[in-house]
C-alpha cells in the first residue's frame, strides 16, 4: 500500500485528544483509485471507522440539492421561477431592514421572486437566527416562542435579511428546497432520496432516521466537544436534535457514514449519469451568484478567524475567491498541491468537510463529529489530507 505523508499527523492528533477520532475517504472519476482509512477513538471511547456513523449535519445539503436538481429535471419546476407557486408559505414573507430608535424591526415590500436557484445558493434572503445578526436582534424583540417550532414553516418563515439574489448568507434554503421536493414528490424526503439518490448508488448507511435502521443504529457514534481547556469531553443527546420535529430538515438533519457519501462525491465527480443528466452537473459546478453577493460572501468568510476555518472548508482564503453552486461552494482559483480552480466544497457542523475536484478527477470528505465547529486542528489537517492524496493519485495515473 503506498505511503500517505498524512497518515501520521491524524495519528497524532487523535493520540493526543486533539481530534476524537476521524474517518477519511477519497476516489476518482474512474473509481479505480480510492482511500479509505480511519484513526482514533472519540470521547465516548468508541473506536472510528470509515463505516461509523455520523450526524453529518450540513452534509445533508449536497443530497437536497440533487433532490431538488432532480425536480428541475422532471420539469415539476424551473429554477428560476417564483417558488411560491410551491411554497405559498414564503409569499408573505419581507425583508426585514433596520430596528428603529426603540428597538423596534422595520421591514420593506419584497422586490422580485425568491427563486430555486436562490434557495440552493443561500442567495435568498432567507437565513436563521443562529447564522444572522439580524434576525438574533428580532428575536429578543419578540421573546420565546409560546412552545418551541416543530416544522420547517412555523421555525424559518422568518423575514428576509435582504432583496433575494442581492446578498449571501447561510440559511435555510436548502430546508425550503426539501419542502419543495416532497410537495412535488409526494414522498418525505426519506423515501425520496433512498428510491431516487441512496439506493441507486448503493448508499447503504445514510438516513434521516438512523435508530430505525439496525444496521445503521449499530455503527451510530457519539458527539464529542473540546472544553474550555481544549480538553475532549463527550455530548449526549446531541444527535437527537431533530428526534422532536415533525419535518425532515433537507438543510442539515442527515446521518450517515464516510464510505457511503464519497459515493455521492464520486458520482459527481465522475458526471456519470447515474443520479443527474450531464448537463445538470454542468449547471451545479457553474459559478451562481451576482457580483454583489459574491462580494457578500466572501467579505463574511474573511471577517473573522473562526468564521473563515468554518466557512472555506478548507479554501485558503488568503488568495482564493470563491463563489457558489448549486450544491457548495467554488473555488475561483488553484490551491497549490491540491485543490483545482472550479473546486465545489461545503461540509457540516461538527467538522466534516469534503470536495469534488472535477478538473483533477478527485474526490472526497473527512468525517469526524465534535464541536465547536471550525475546530482549528482539522482545517490544517485537511489540507494536509488533501496534499498527501493528490500526490499519490498523480503517482498512480503514471502506473
Amino acid at each position: 500500500m503506498a505511503e500517505y505523508s498524512h497518515e501520521s499527523a491524524f495519528k497524532a492528533a487523535c493520540e493526543d485528544d486533539r481530534l476524537p477520532g476521524v474517518a477519511l475517504v477519497a476516489a476518482d472519476a474512474t473509481g479505480k483509485f480510492k482511500y479509505e482509512k480511519a484513526f482514533g477513538e472519540n470521547a465516548h471511547g468508541e473506536t472510528i471507522a470509515t463505516d461509523s456513523v455520523m450526524w453529518i449535519a450540513s452534509c445533508t445539503k449536497l443530497m437536497t440539492s440533487v433532490a431538488a436538481m432532480q425536480q428541475v429535471e422532471q420539469g415539476k419546476i424551473d429554477l428560476d421561477e417564483d417558488v411560491e407557486r410551491v411554497l405559498p408559505e414564503l409569499g408573505a414573507l419581507k425583508v426585514l431592514t433596520r430596528f428603529d430608535s426603540e428597538g423596534k424591526p422595520e421591514y420593506e415590500e419584497r422586490q422580485g421572486k425568491i427563486t430555486l436557484r436562490h434557495l440552493l445558493t443561500h442567495s435568498s434572503g432567507l437565513s436563521a437566527p443562529i447564522f444572522s445578526p439580524k434576525l438574533q436582534q428580532l428575536a429578543q424583540f419578540r421573546g420565546p416562542p409560546e412552545e418551541p417550532p416543530h416544522t420547517i414553516v412555523d421555525e424559518y418563515s422568518e423575514p428576509l435579511v435582504f432583496q433575494p439574489g442581492t446578498g449571501w448568507q447561510y440559511g435555510t434554503g436548502l430546508d425550503w428546497a426539501g419542502q419543495i421536493v416532497e410537495r412535488l414528490s409526494g414522498l418525505s424526503l426519506e423515501e425520496y432520496m433512498r428510491a431516487n439518490i441512496w439506493g441507486p448508488l448503493d448508499m447503504q448507511h445514510v438516513s434521516f432516521f438512523p435508530d430505525s435502521i439496525p444496521e445503521m443504529k449499530a455503527r451510530k457514534i457519539g458527539m464529542s466537544r473540546k472544553d474550555e481547556n481544549g480538553k475532549l469531553v463527550p455530548m449526549h443527546n446531541f444527535t437527537n436534535m431533530f428526534s422532536e420535529r415533525k419535518d425532515i430538515y433537507g438543510g442539515g438533519a442527515g446521518f450517515g457514514n464516510a464510505v457511503s457519501y464519497v459515493k455521492l462525491l464520486q458520482s459527481l465527480c465522475a458526471n456519470d449519469g447515474r443520479v443527474l443528466k450531464k448537463e445538470t452537473v454542468e449547471e451545479m459546478f457553474r459559478p451562481q451568484l451576482s457580483p454583489e453577493a459574491k462580494t457578500s460572501l466572501n467579505e463574511m468568510i474573511k471577517a473573522d478567524e473562526v468564521y473563515r476555518r468554518v466557512g472555506a472548508n478548507s479554501f485558503d482564503m488568503n488568495h482564493q475567491i470563491l463563489d457558489y453552486g448549486l450544491g457548495g461552494e467554488i473555488g475561483t482559483r488553484d490551491e497549490v498541491g491540491r485543490r483545482k480552480a472550479g473546486t465545489m466544497s461545503w461540509g457540516g457542523m461538527p467538522n466534516l468537510i469534503w470536495w469534488i475536484d472535477r478538473e483533477a478527477g478527485l474526490c472526497g470528505a473527512l468525517f469526524t463529529n465534535s464541536l465547536p465547529m471550525g475546530d482549528e486542528q482539522v482545517s490544517k489537517l485537511m489540507a494536509e489530507f488533501e496534499r498527501a492524496v493528490y500526490k499519490q493519485f498523480e503517482k498512480f495515473k503514471k502506473q
